[in-house]
């Protein structure tokens, strides 16, 4: 098979799972499904950390340590699954809003006296050295995407309180990616008019050249100094 073709076939599995598992989600958490298969909820909300672990553990250098570590996790797994059973929606609830506040916490840590910004961090990545509009420019995106993320821990955490499962599963599972999706695109327009002098890469770009170089830390100042 050619490497083309396997990725191809990578990037159709990875498709197919972006669509199935919100999906599941929805009908595991929402629907009657949530009181007549509880374990078909427990499974699929605990599914992306326990993928998460696995992958880790594959790439650990102490590979025994994470076994056992998986070990562990199996054994409160099952000790505690009726417990599961019955407040998998827990799961599901911290799962999401939780990952959004923590990604807030990642961008807006890096928005304090002395400190680089993500955002400007990702652009130095792709463009090299910054002139000073630039580098304000980014800094000013890192709060936008930082307060962005929090928003949208928030409304999930009021969702879900306040407007039932159902609804909150609907804003979880189909509206939180597209609304990533549109604030990717609004940002993007808005540095077409505020760089136009800049050459065109998206944000994720920065990222993956940012995912490339493990050993510089969030925050970490590019001066030597």
């Amino acid at each position: 098979m050619s490497l083309s073709l396997l990725r191809a076939v990578r990037w159709i599995v990875i498709a197919a799972g972006a669509i199935a598992y919100p999906v599941l989600a929805h009908y595991s958490a929402a629907t009657s499904a949530a009181t007549t298969f509880p374990s078909l909820g427990v499974a699929v909300s605990l599914a992306p950390s326990l993928a998460i672990l696995l992958w880790l553990t594959w790439r650990s250098p102490t590979r025994w340590v994470m076994l056992l570590l998986c070990a562990v996790v199996g054994g409160l797994l099952w000790g505690f699954w009726g417990v599961l059973e019955r407040n998998f929606s827990w799961v599901y609830f911290l799962q999401h809003a939780g990952t959004y506040a923590m990604l807030a916490a990642v961008f807006g840590v890096t928005l304090g006296r002395g400190r680089q910004a993500l955002c400007t961090r990702f652009a130095e990545m792709v463009h090299g050295s910054l002139a000073a509009d630039e580098i304000r420019y980014s800094r000013q995106v890192t709060l936008a995407w930082t307060l962005f993320l929090l928003a949208i821990s928030l409304v999930s955490s009021v969702l879900f309180f306040f407007a039932g499962i159902e609804v909150w599963s609907i804003f979880a599972n189909f509206l939180s990616f597209p609304l990533i999706l549109l604030m990717f695109v609004v940002e993007y327009g808005i540095r077409l008019r505020k760089l136009p002098h800049q050459k065109k890469h998206s944000i994720m770009d920065g990222v993956l050249a940012y995912w490339k170089t493990p050993a510089v830390r969030p925050g970490a100042s590019s001066d030597p100094r």
